[in-house]
């Protein structure tokens, strides 16, 4: 019996190591001071957390996709690291977004993230891989960009995670 339980617990430590090493460095997606929504030049858009989700609704368009963004932002990345984003999403109708990671302050140039996505009305789950390229201490995003269509986005989940070094 002795020699069960310490094989169980040989098998079972490494799940909880492993578990320890994947911390989310994301804000709660279901609270609203965890985003910042941008407005630009006349466009509008909302923002309002609703069954355990973010829902992020563009209403008027300027015709320039950067003018409405949303954005997690003071993301303290590691530059040459690895990340894995990890997603739900879903709209009320089918819709395209631009799923980007980027520095907090001017330039704004990315950092190794850019997906053009096209969001369902079914929930969907993705998983993207990047390496953090460029990125300035502790001012550092990951958001939408989704001034090109007037409609929905709904996050239900979102995380980041380092990617552990293999050794």
């Amino acid at each position: 019996m002795n020699r069960l339980l310490a094989i169980s617990m040989m098998l079972l430590f490494p799940v909880v190591v492993v578990a320890e090493d994947t911390k989310n460095l994301l804000k709660p997606v279901n609270k609203a001071e965890s985003w910042r929504l941008e407005q630009h030049e006349g466009a509008q858009a909302t923002l309002k957390i609703a069954d355990d989700a973010a829902v992020f609704d563009a209403t008027k368009l300027t015709g320039t996709n950067w003018h409405i963004q949303v954005f997690q932002v003071d993301l303290d990345l590691k530059e040459g690291k690895e990340y894995t984003l990890k997603l739900k999403l879903t709209a009320s109708q089918r819709r395209k977004v631009l799923l980007v990671a980027m520095i907090d302050t001017e330039d704004w140039h990315e950092i190794g993230l850019h997906e053009d996505l096209t969001v369902e009305k079914e929930v969907r789950s993705s998983e993207f891989t990047f390496r953090a390229t460029g990125i300035v201490a502790k001012k550092n995003r990951i958001g939408f960009v989704m001034g090109d269509e007037t409609g929905d986005l709904i996050v239900k989940e979102m995380t980041i995670t380092e990617k552990a070094d293999k050794s």
